[in-house]
């Protein structure tokens, strides 16, 4: 069979199959005896075998079968497994993701999983209770010729279910499928056999079930299953099996009910047709890109004809546009939701990342998720992966406590790591917060001295928020020793950089022995954003409606010169005055009519203009590198009359010194 063609879809369930199932292990270990979980082990671990079986990948597939044996004694025994299978089973995840990104990269899975298997092995050797058959599908199983006999007075359900006529993997179907049907009860028998799904390129599939389940569970169970077309549930008789000698009960030609007398004597309560395959379809990445860069334009265009319909005086054309603008702003919010997908999906990996690192520092650690179905838009939970593992890392090594000096401070052993996400207007909001030590001023001002950032005179002038200023400076570290956690001088700075390369910002708070709290602050999506156009010096600038606080008028407010530097005083404070024309390479202007009240980094500060334009809805660019660099700008966008107007970093902005 040519697989090429299913590769895309390998690679995408692979790692989603891989990463629900370290999420798995890492709550089995800490709740052994969940049932739910251990069954949703086997699924997914049975799944990826019977994909990288199929996809020709054996050194994935030998891997996962190895694996499947171990999960079988979460069955066998309670309290779980020991330490160092827990270790070896990551270890097993770690290499199978390996293989996956190699095939990604290379087409080829470039995984040696001998020794691994070796280790798995002499798990299972060392295990006190003899092998079991499990309760799920027995490898090597025959068709039962007596269901009646192996019933033994138990209700037993058949279950038939269809794929659907394109289905493109069937035997990963069935995999998946019988998979399903196992964690509802013990499977007497099925069709394909387990021996034979590696193989199975039919559409039907039928299994003999005990179990104690409604008929609508089982269904649901099965519909569940991707690429399932219509499923049916029957009680099947066993005895009136026996009593009819028909001796091909079960066979693959043998129609849904086990037999025509079975079918009779049923109660027959079928389970049809209503789920109709996934209501979920994979869209390449690319796809979704292009989709929205066509929005973009379609929103560009739709500005020029509001422009030129404002001019124009023709009957019923304000109502046409009307219309299209109503339709454009609901296509547009539309296209907006496609590419939503929930934070979770960077959350997922830090339950694994905080169980291998609590360890290796000999810390305790409770891990609290909050607000994981806050969605936002794909590109920025691509991007935000790397400043969330500095975070999360920097709380577990540097503030959260060891158990010792939590105890002598008068705290609970376990330490709490939240990280949580929330909807904060057209912005997203993650805070990742520990309750340890926090950030000590006076060894921060000691390390920064040490490092020639500041003077030394100046250490005991250092206060908590100008300490957390330094954390950010580039190359700075507290860590006495260089690990493989911390310690090199990278990660705060780069976190900003990051954040601030995807429009948004990042603050971070701290009480001495209370905790620190981070939190990153961005846009919803980076692709169409809502902006004030203002002018300075004739030129248009856009400002980002989500950094504005307030415009204000000059002539009514009082400007002072405080050490030589214009300042804006205002009824909440007093802040510097940075000239747009100047500040962006433009000459000296006479002094300007307007001044807008922005955010940037950790302070506020005033931008004065010559004119506001207005409230619009820009499709960003961004500038070319040789444009970018240095310049306190983010991008750029083509307004309705075919100006550029620059996209003004406020972050930027605020971060270079004002000229005194």
């Amino acid at each position: 069979m040519e697989t090429s063609e299913y590769l895309p879809m390998f690679l995408a369930e692979g790692r989603e199959h891989l990463q629900e199932l370290n999420l798995a292990v890492v709550r089995i270990e800490e709740t052994p005896d969940d049932q739910e979980t251990v069954d949703e082990i086997f699924r997914i671990a049975h799944s990826l075998k019977g994909m990288s079986a199929t996809m020709g990948f054996a050194g994935m597939a030998a891997l996962t079968h190895e694996m499947e044996d171990v999960f079988e004694l979460l069955r066998r025994r309670r309290g779980g497994l020991s330490r160092e299978a827990i270790d070896c089973l990551l270890q097993c995840l770690d290499a199978l993701s390996a293989a996956v990104d190699a095939i990604d990269a290379t087409g080829a899975e470039e995984i040696e999983p001998e020794p691994l298997i070796a280790r798995l092995k002499g798990l299972i050797r060392d295990a006190d209770e003899a092998p079991e058959e499990p309760a799920g599908l027995p490898r090597g199983a025959e068709r039962p010729d007596n269901l009646s006999e192996l019933a033994d007075g138990r209700r037993v359900v058949q279950i038939s279910a269809s794929l659907r006529e394109d289905v493109q993997m069937p035997s990963v179907r069935a995999y998946m499928l019988l998979s399903a049907i196992a964690t509802m009860g013990e499977t007497l028998a099925c069709i394909p056999a387990p021996d034979d799904v590696d193989t199975f390129k039919g559409r039907e599939i039928d299994a003999w079930v005990v179990s104690e389940r409604t008929d609508s569970e089982l269904a649901e169970a099965a519909g569940a299953v991707p690429d399932v077309d219509d499923v049916q549930v029957f009680e099947a008789i066993a005895d009136a099996a026996v009593e009819t000698g028909d001796e091909n009960i079960g066979d693959a030609a043998t129609p849904v009910a086990a037999t025509p007398d079975a079918a009779k004597a049923a109660p027959a309560e079928k389970r049809s047709g209503g789920h109709k395959g996934s209501s979920t379809v994979r869209v390449d990445s690319e796809r979704l890109d292009q989709l929205m860069h066509y929005m973009g334009e379609l929103v560009l265009h739709r500005t020029q004809v509001e422009a030129l319909a404002a001019r124009a005086d023709v009957p019923g054309l304000s109502q046409a546009m009307q219309s299209l603008t109503r339709t454009s702003h609901a296509l547009q919010s539309m296209v907006m939701q496609v590419r939503m997908i929930p934070v979770e999906a960077v959350f997922m990996r830090f339950p694994r990342l905080v169980r291998d690192l609590s360890q290796k520092l000999g810390k305790h650690v409770e891990l609290q998720l909050v607000g994981k179905d806050t969605e936002l838009d794909r590109t920025v939970v691509d991007a935000l992966g790397d400043p969330l593992v500095h975070l999360v890392r920097n709380s577990l090594d540097h503030g959260l406590e060891r158990v010792q000096e939590r105890k002598a401070a008068g705290k609970p052993e376990t330490g709490i790591l939240e990280i949580s996400a929330r909807h904060a207007g057209g912005n997203v909001v993650i805070e990742v917060k520990d309750d340890g030590r926090g950030v000590d001023p006076a060894k921060v001002a000691k390390k920064a001295a040490e490092k020639g950032l500041i003077a030394a005179e100046q250490i005991d002038s250092i206060d908590t928020r100008a300490a957390i200023d330094l954390l950010f400076s580039a190359g700075f570290s507290t860590a006495e020793t260089t690990s493989d956690i911390s310690g090199r001088g990278v990660g705060m700075d780069a976190v900003r950089a990051t954040i601030r390369d995807l429009g948004g910002e990042v603050v971070m708070t701290s009480e001495k022995g209370a905790g620190t709290c981070a939190q990153i602050r961005l846009p919803l999506t980076l692709a169409i954003m809502a902006a004030l156009i203002v002018e300075a010096d004739g030129r248009p600038f856009a400002i980002p409606l989500d950094r504005i606080e307030r415009t204000v008028r000059l002539s009514d407010q009082a400007v002072r010169s405080v050490a030589g530097r214009r300042m804006l005083v205002l009824s909440d404070g007093v802040l510097p005055i940075v000239d747009a024309s100047v500040r962006f390479g433009g000459p000296e202007t006479p002094p300007a009519d307007y001044a807008v009240v922005v955010r940037g980094g950790n302070e506020r500060l005033a931008i004065v203009v010559t004119k506001l334009v207005g409230q619009h809805e820009l499709v960003t660019r961004p500038l070319p590198p040789e444009v970018a660099e240095g310049a306190a700008l983010s991008g750029a966008a083509v307004l309705s009359d075919g100006q550029i107007a620059l996209i003004v970093d406020c972050d930027a902005v605020a971060d270079v010194p004002l000229p005194v």
